[in-house]
């Protein structure tokens, strides 16, 4: 069991650090932190007004607390869908002193389907409910040191992932009340 996890874990890091996308700030940068996984593209809705990368604000991104230490903001890059052209993924991109900027924060736009799947997901422990956060959330885990707050909130759902359990819960509430 071990190993299935393991290169799922690896393969989902090097889909991600290989994803082109649109950068709004700045070009594609070097990603040396893993970001939280991408599943299919969201359907639509009116999460963050249209602009999932309004969800959280610079500052509320380099103010969050990182195992790598304190952030230095860089910029956002997008992952649009192909059928609509609808930016569905947003990555802060941040530098920890002063190295390569990384992915701090990731937020993805999500369907009623991929939202079902957070069991499936999270392969280090089972979901664990998040109170006070959108409607409805869940704690997932899908590789070792990746956590994501899968948020159900007025508008639709998101998920918000980071490498530390506190830091995606506490800017999963952030971003829900924006929903």
């Amino acid at each position: 069991m071990r190993r299935p996890i393991l290169t799922l874990a690896a393969v989902a890091i090097l889909v991600l650090a290989g994803c082109g996308g649109s950068s709004s700030t700045a070009s594609t940068p070097s990603v040396s932190a893993a970001p939280p996984s991408v599943g299919p593209a969201a359907a639509g809705g009116d999460q963050f007004g249209g602009d999932v990368c309004s969800a959280l604000t610079n500052d509320e991104v380099v103010a969050a607390t990182y195992p790598q230490g304190k952030a230095t903001f860089d910029s956002t890059d997008t992952q649009k869908d192909a059928a609509t052209g609808k930016a569905v993924v947003c990555q802060y991109l941040v530098t920890f002193d002063g190295k390569p900027s990384t992915v701090a924060v990731a937020v993805s736009l999500m369907d009623d389907t991929e939202y079902g799947t957070r069991a499936e997901v999270s392969l280090i422990a089972p979901p664990s409910a998040v109170p006070g956060v959108g409607s409805e959330a869940w704690l997932v885990q899908p590789a070792p040191g990746l956590f994501e707050a899968w948020v159900s909130g007025a508008h639709g759902k998101f998920k918000l992932g980071t490498q530390s359990r506190d830091t995606t819960i506490a800017l999963a509430k952030l971003a829900a009340g924006r929903d």
